[in-house]
């Protein structure tokens, strides 16, 4: 049996703490021993645990990537649980502590993709941090082709890299009964066309160009609606800029919800506008697993998602008239709603299920075994 421990030194659930419960779900227990170290106080730690793997709590290191007090405590975690391999998710401090205590395998996992700044991409910026990566990892999973570019466009080793696309299990489906009733407590007609964006509040998800979307939108289809699920740092400034536009009728924020399948099952359209990171978007594929179509921005790995007349539709990002377009074009057909709905789904059982993720690390945890 493989020993892994998975570090992970976020304290919110974020894209990487539900990706890892994804992992945890489907892995082979017969074949993997596997423990995770969480900071103390982490929401994921209940998550970990209800799927039954062990969580070692850590004091220092609470949403940084490196620390240096971190990087001493891991080292003692690390020498106390001798695993075979170490998987560290978005945390520098992980990864050091793993080298210097002579772990043999390992991995870090690239969870953004983003614009990445001219001090990375060009000497001697570039040859110091592929130095770094390169000795640091054995392996490196990018969990879109967009976050592999990053990669070795600031000096990474391409043969130390494999993509694995994000995969989720299915979203759980919800009774007539119940989305009527969500309906009604949102305030929504029974026939009203639902787009909706699941992401945190953050400027680099896009949703102030989602306003000015939703804007152009409701002008021209005034019995329609947006949730905007999630919370963040921007929650009241878009507020504030939806009742500047006249729109806050139009748009419902939900804030951070636990459970997003209720509000999944009553979308007509998933939306996302990222204009600073994206890779493979957990959301859309909750969404495709529920026949959810989407329309999206064609920033980071969007546009290895949706593909145009199959499961959606994608636009230039920071460009709210293209998206209002590729709205307005779906809500006025509905054959063509239909056939995005079926090619989402069949997009999701093809590529994008938990199953099918999580054996693809497993091939490569056992690639040297």
């Amino acid at each position: 049996m493989i020993k892994i421990l998975n570090i992970l030194t976020d304290t919110n659930i974020g894209g990487a703490g539900r990706l890892l419960v994804n992992y945890l779900h489907c892995h082979d227990r017969e074949k993997f021993l596997i423990k995770v170290v969480l900071p103390v106080g982490s929401e994921l730690k209940p998550l970990v645990e209800a799927e039954g793997y062990e969580v070692i709590e850590m004091q220092n290191g609470r949403d940084k990537s490196f620390d240096l007090k971190a990087v001493s405590e891991l080292v003692r975690i690390i020498k106390a649980e001798k695993p075979d391999i170490v998987h560290c998710h978005s945390a520098f401090s992980g990864k050091l502590a793993a080298f210097l205590c002579g772990i043999k395998r390992r991995f870090y996992t690239r969870h953004c993709a983003f614009e990445m700044p001219r001090r990375l991409t060009t000497c001697p910026g570039r040859q110091i941090n592929g130095f770094v990566n390169n000795t640091l990892a054995t392996d490196i999973v990018a969990v879109a082709q967009a976050a592999a570019d990053n990669l070795t466009e600031t000096g990474v080793n391409p043969q130390k890299i494999t993509v694995i696309i994000n995969g989720v299990e299915p979203m759980r489906k919800t009774s007539p009964e119940e989305q009527t009733a969500l309906k009604e407590e949102l305030g929504i007609g029974e026939n009203t066309f639902v787009c909706g964006i699941s992401a945190r509040l953050e400027p680099y998800k896009g949703h102030m160009y989602l306003l000015d979307t939703v804007k152009e939108v409701t002008s021209s289809h005034p019995d329609s609606v947006f949730l905007i699920i999630g919370g963040g740092s921007e929650e009241a400034n878009l507020k504030n800029r939806a009742a500047e536009l006249g729109i806050a009728d139009r748009v419902r924020f939900t804030g951070f919800v636990p459970d997003v399948a209720p509000y999944y099952n009553i979308m007509d359209l998933n939306l996302n506008c990222s204009v600073g990171t994206e890779t493979s978007s957990l959301a859309l594929s909750e969404g495709m697993s529920l026949s959810v179509p989407a329309v999206v921005s064609n920033f980071g790995g969007n546009p290895y998602m949706i593909t145009d007349g199959v499961n959606g539709f994608v636009v230039p990002w920071k460009d709210p008239h293209a998206m209002s377009v590729a709205i307005c074009r779906i809500m006025d057909d509905p054959e063509l709603h239909r056939r995005l709905r079926d090619g989402a789904y069949s997009e999701y059982k093809a590529k994008f299920t938990a199953a099918a993720m999580t054996k693809q690390l497993e091939n490569l945890y056992l690639k040297e075994n």
